[in-house]
């Protein structure tokens, strides 16, 4: 068998089972430029290769410490031979002892004697480093020519020694250079302002330790000019000119940055404010429009600002008339997507036909009388709020489709083929239990869960009969603006007091209306009625004006008002004035506004 190897003109070489060197054959001793001699009967096969002590592939074989094998060839093309049973192979790189670079291709395996037990291990190194020579330099023009068009818009430089040695134009137009070559020889840490050196140090000493480098890093630099840009970096390990580098690509993302900050920065300020408001409204008549200094308000405030923080679905639960849609207004109001639209739609008032358009919104064309495109409920609230009042009354058909919506899938207008997408957050509400709803089949459970994210229950008029008083007032007050009507006798508002209110604060303020109107208080269907007198001004012309006409007078120039604010859509209308479609049609018939 000695022989044999010493014939053959692939470097091998054979350890005995105390890991020591029993044959070294002359091809061996060519590629190392160990002699035979200096290596037989020692267990110094590793000196070749590597600086210090460690066992290479066939004391590995030997030992079948597969684990360690692959710890320390890690990266270095190693596995189990697929032809030669029992064997193992590996590429690496070491220099041989006159200081030449040799790329080799390690193949190890047992030796058995003719019972078939082992007795050793065989190593078989074949030069390789003409073909990995040939390869990199492959790579190395494709790279080139690559990273040297000048057709793309992200900067490229190559990195070696810690020194730049390639760029192309545009990274010369990012940093603000008259030329690529002014780049050359420069350090990217020497441009980097000092809070982000850290980020580049940290690139430097994971290539340096040979460890792959392959990620997206975001820092400032610095132009010649003194002014600051952002940069996205894109990074990762390469060869280049026989030798390790880091390629870069770079993106000036100042743009986008600045808009992400100024997001944080007004996240922030609404953390911040939301913190104020938490101490203030303790002190105030309520928060926002939303009346009340009730325990069970400063609850609802207390969720309303914390959910105003974050931007997850809500849902509001609570009776009809308890204000569902002033605490979605408020939440939009304190939150960051204050800029963008509030999109009220009552979700039961539209029929099932139009459902799909009204949210989707159409395209020209897509059914007769269809003459323009068309932005649904989804593209107004784009970058806002889409609050879905009486969520229950939504059909399964429906929720499939805003789930999908929802959940970034999105959707279609009618009579286009295109998906469009909106970064909208839904403040639903509802009058009724879902979990009800869900156990009927009335409800999908997985959307009703994207809905539930933060819920609110809003109390009833009847538990927080402390706040009734400055709800009288607010509403004289913001009715009633012209007129010196500031309270009502103390009967009138023990009688409020003393009632239930089914209909929450929205009955009370009908009954205001009512009572200024004709004078009394009549509770429907409970006590007999509370025949008194609000206290007017003692001004003679104020005590005789015809309360009727003028209540009427007012509520007719606020519906024209809001009329024309919402271009004369009634859902939006009726959304606006506080009242259902069917109560606006009723009054738009009765000011003949039609």
């Amino acid at each position: 068998m000695i022989d044999l190897l010493e014939c053959i003109p692939i470097a091998q070489f054979v350890i005995g089972l105390d890991h020591k060197v029993t044959h070294w054959n002359r091809a061996c001793e060519l590629l190392t430029g160990r002699y035979a001699k200096d290596m037989i009967g020692t267990d110094r096969q590793w000196e070749p290769f590597y600086a210090s002590k460690r066992p290479v592939l066939a004391d590995l074989i030997l030992d079948q410490d597969f684990r360690h094998f692959r710890q320390l060839y890690q990266g270095k093309r190693a596995s189990k031979s697929e032809i030669i049973p029992q064997a193992w192979e590996a590429t690496d790189y070491f220099k041989n002892l006159g200081g030449k670079p040799r790329h080799v291709f390690f193949l190890a395996a047992p030796v058995y004697d003719q019972n078939g037990k082992v007795i050793g291990a065989i190593e078989t190194l074949q030069d390789i480093t003409r073909r990995v020579q040939a390869e990199n330099e492959l790579r190395s023009s494709e790279e080139r020519y690559r990273v040297l068009t000048e057709n793309i818009a992200d900067g490229v430089i190559v990195i070696q020694d810690g020194k730049i040695i390639f760029s192309n134009r545009a990274i010369a137009e990012i940093m603000g250079y008259p030329d690529a070559d002014d780049i050359l020889g420069r350090r990217l840490d020497a441009m980097v302002l000092p809070d982000f050196k850290q980020i580049i140090q940290k690139m430097k000493e994971d290539f340096e330790r040979g460890r792959s480098i392959k990620g997206v890093l975001q820092f400032q630099a610095r132009k010649p000019s003194g002014d600051d840009i952002w940069i996205e970096s894109h990074n990762s390990s390469i060869i280049w000119d026989e030798r390790p580098a880091i390629l870069t690509a770079i993106r000036d993302i100042t743009g986008t940055k600045q808009k992400e900050l100024a997001i944080l920065d007004e996240t922030e300020h609404l953390r911040r404010e939301n913190r104020r408001l938490r101490y203030s409204i303790k002190d105030q008549q309520g928060l926002g429009r939303i009346i009340g200094k009730s325990k069970t308000m400063q609850d609802v405030y207390e969720l309303i600002l914390k959910a105003a923080a974050t931007d997850n679905n809500v849902i509001i639960y609570g009776e009809s008339g308890t204000g569902k849609e002033l605490v979605a207004r408020e939440i939009h109001r304190l939150s960051s997507r204050n800029q963008g639209e509030f999109v009220p739609v009552n979700s039961g008032a539209i029929p099932e036909s139009l459902i799909e358009r009204e949210f989707f919104g159409h395209k020209k064309g897509a059914f007769t009388g269809a003459n323009a495109d068309t932005q649904g409920y989804l593209d107004l609230a784009d970058r806002g709020v889409l609050f879905l009042d009486e969520i229950g009354d939504l059909s399964l058909n429906m929720q499939v489709k805003l789930l999908r919506a929802i959940e970034d899938g999105g959707y279609m207008p009618v009579g286009s083929n295109k998906i469009k997408s909106s970064d909208f957050r839904i403040v639903a509400a509802t009058n009724k239990d879902l979990k009800d709803m869900i156990n009927d089949g009335r409800m999908r459970r997985d959307f009703f869960y994207r809905l539930h994210v933060i819920p609110i229950h809003l109390p009833p008029l009847r538990d927080r009969k402390d706040d009734i008083p400055l709800l009288v007032k607010h509403f004289l007050r913001s009715l009633y603006p012209d007129q010196e009507i500031s309270e009502v006798p103390d009967e009138v508002m023990e009688s409020f007091i003393n009632y239930d209110w089914p209909g929450n604060v929205r009955e009370l303020q009908n009954m205001l209306r009512r009572y200024i109107t004709v004078g009394k208080v009549d509770f429907i269907d409970l006590a007999p009625s509370t025949q008194k007198r609000i206290g007017l001004s003692s001004d003679p012309a104020i005590k005789t004006i015809d309360l009727f006409n003028t209540v009427e007078d007012h509520e007719k120039s606020l519906i024209i008002k809001a009329l024309n604010e919402n271009q004369w859509h009634k859902e939006r209308t009726a959304s606006a004035l506080g009242i259902s479609r069917r109560t606006l049609f009723r009054k738009l018939k009765y000011y003949q506004l039609t």
